[in-house]
């Protein structure tokens, strides 16, 4: 037998309410990109291999997306009958001379084109013909099927930790596919939404017997605890309204990216030696990049709408979303760089200690009763959204080339901005969408979170491309030729 058969999965609450808001505003389209730039191009038959065998291993590149009967059903992953890898694979050779800017125009096209919603929701570009035989290789995924470190997740099953890999054994059997009728959805809908609604209520009977036992020991206690639940679901359900920029209000479907990157130790040293995490330092860096922009552009502000994805993913999770949203504002204006990351770092603690995180995922599945205007105007409401993802701490391979970067490029989403960290190998890249009506000049947005966290870290921080100017990866303790070599930007930046 080379084929065995996989059940129909139902798309969690936080899954189909991003599937939702993507297919019905194009402004909210979440398609995540990661770009990895490889010193040499990869052996194609290899690649191949390797995407068919974790298309085996890994559900969720071989499952489309299937909708109910009616709109408030939550759509079902199932392996798709017509799967062909050729689709989802393809490669290019750039033109001659072909720069770092012309990838990133190719990332840009591809994340504001649409998935074909009939085939599983990730496609691979692999562009080769670049200086120096380096290629890039493009990957697409759907938000609703994977959340950033989901992404990380499923790259673990195609990268190698040296150039030659390693026997990987028989070939796995597919997994089967097979066509979905209405009613046979029908069935899984009541199946499924009678054995949700019995989980919750076990959940809520199982938090529900220690309140009552609470409340006969100190009533009073056991009615504040249930007040805070019921206030901490109000924060979560009631994010802010309307955006706090009097410039980037502003939203479309159409938006460029930038990157750059600087040594991940800096930013951990500057949040270690004052007693402060990495995500506060990185936040303050972003918050203060964000109101330098505003002052150069004659509009300063004091606090600016920010969303943050808090993880709740547990080791053994693979795939799909495990992610809630904290809505807060943060400080722009603020002079010391030490107090900004004290004060974020408290709101960030106060969020993630917040009683209503448990319960995240319902919240997001009566999110369908939700008139979608609503849940568009909350998210077009953030000034900016910024995410934290740890990648590989050593140098991968994929399909016997070395990855020599890796760079998150994530959509808008609804946001002016959206700011993503990925570490990898020693390194902190950052990769920033900008929304093309709410961003004015994207070169001084960049210039101003290159600024924002050379005030964090305390060291320049210079125009980044990873094609010409790529510094070899090296020990921490080799960063300070760097600085002598910052002011060389110029062959770099502006051309």
């Amino acid at each position: 037998m080379t084929e065995e058969r996989l059940d129909p999965v139902r798309l969690s609450g936080w899954d189909f309410a991003t599937w939702r808001a993507a297919s019905e505003d194009p402004i909210m389209r979440s398609t995540m990109l990661g770009l990895l730039i490889l010193e040499c191009e990869p052996d194609w038959d290899r690649l191949v291999d390797r995407y068919e065998r974790a298309s085996r291993q890994v559900p969720i590149l071989r499952q489309r997306i299937v909708e109910g009967p009616v709109p408030w059903a939550n759509p079902r992953l199932v392996i798709d009958p017509d799967f062909d890898l050729s689709f989802h694979l393809r490669r290019f050779r750039m033109p001659a001379g072909s720069t770092w800017q012309d990838v990133l125009d190719e990332c840009r096209r591809q994340s504001m084109s649409d998935f074909d919603r009939d085939r599983p929701l990730w496609k691979v570009t692999v562009l080769e013909g670049l200086p120096d035989g380096q290629a890039a290789v493009i990957t697409k995924l759907h938000h609703a099927v994977a959340d950033g470190q989901g992404a990380i997740q499923l790259g673990a099953a195609l990268v190698d930790l040296s150039p030659e890999g390693f026997d990987l054994g028989p070939m796995p059997r597919a997994p089967r596919g097979e066509h979905i009728s209405s009613l046979s959805f029908a069935e899984l809908m009541v199946r499924d939404n009678v054995e949700w609604v019995l989980d919750t209520t076990r959940r809520v009977a199982s938090g529900a017997l220690p309140v009552a036992a609470q409340f006969l020991q100190d009533p009073g206690d056991a009615v504040r605890q249930l007040m805070q639940l019921g206030d901490s679901v109000l924060r979560f359900v009631r994010p802010p309204s309307a955006q706090l920029s009097p410039i980037m209000t502003g939203r479309s479907i159409n938006y460029h990216y930038g990157a750059f990157q600087l040594p991940f130790e800096q930013i951990r040293s500057a949040a270690k030696s004052v007693g402060h995490s990495v995500n506060d330092a990185y936040l303050a860096a972003v918050a203060e990049g964000m109101g330098e922009y505003h002052r150069r552009q004659g509009a300063p502000v004091p606090q600016l709408n920010l969303n943050m994805p808090i993880s709740l993913r547990k080791s053994d999770d693979f795939g799909q979303n495990a992610v809630t949203i904290a809505h807060f504002t943060v400080n722009t204006s603020a002079q010391d760089p030490v107090a900004l990351m004290a004060e974020i770092g408290a709101t960030v603690a106060r969020w993630r200690a917040e009683p209503a995180l448990g319960f995240a995922d319902q919240l997001a599945e009566i999110s369908r009763f939700i008139p979608f205007e609503i849940i568009s105007s909350a998210a077009t409401a953030s000034d900016v959204t910024a995410s934290n993802v740890p990648g590989p701490p050593v140098p991968v391979f994929l399909a016997g080339a070395r990855v020599s970067q890796l760079v998150p490029l994530p959509p808008p989403i609804g946001a002016a901005v959206f700011v993503a960290l990925l570490t990898y190998n020693g390194e902190a890249t950052i990769g920033v969408a900008m929304d093309d009506k709410a961003v004015a000049d994207h070169g001084m947005l960049m210039d101003c979170l290159r600024h924002g966290f050379a005030r964090v870290t305390g060291a320049p921080v210079a125009e980044w491309n990873p094609l010409t100017g790529m510094p070899a990866p090296a020990p921490a303790k080799k960063a300070a030729p760097a600085k002598k070599a910052a002011p060389a930007k110029k062959p770099v930046a502006k051309k």
